[in-house]
């Protein structure tokens, strides 16, 4: 049984691998706070910062994907663990890509309201993207 919370975090993933903004911003409460920890101008308050902050990760992974393996929801909570893949063509975690493959385990918490998400915390494995992108550049 697919509840409540599980449907909008299934709906906004789905948005975000089909690089679709406008679709992933829909998912959003008006008063998002979307806080990626790794990302030095977190945390982004509101649809249209969020929005920039999405277009500046598809500049740099423009085929970013993500499968969750793992999901939790307790009332208005859910945890994702998922796996992103991409190649990273720009700037990402500090590093220049240069069209580096990378997969990467990321956690997310969203705090729920309405059937919206109203708080968005990522964290990810930056280390393993730095590693990956530094291995790719000296083969």
């Amino acid at each position: 049984m697919i509840t409540a919370g599980l449907d909008i975090i299934d709906r906004h993933f789905a948005a975000e691998n089909a690089h679709d903004i406008e679709a992933t911003l829909a998912t959003y409460t008006d008063a998002i706070v979307w806080d990626d920890v790794t990302h030095p101008g977190s945390p982004f308050r509101g649809k249209r910062a969020v929005a920039e902050a999405y277009g500046g990760i598809l500049q740099a992974i423009p085929d970013i994907h993500l499968r969750s393996v793992s999901r939790f929801e307790c009332a208005d909570h859910v945890i994702d663990e998922s796996i992103a893949t991409g190649h990273v063509m720009g700037e990402f975690a500090g590093v220049a890509g240069g069209g580096a493959p990378v997969s990467f385990r990321l956690l997310h918490v969203f705090d729920l309201r309405n059937g919206l998400i109203e708080r968005e915390n990522a964290w990810f494995d930056s280390a393993a993207v730095r590693r990956q992108v530094e291995a790719f550049h000296h083969r």
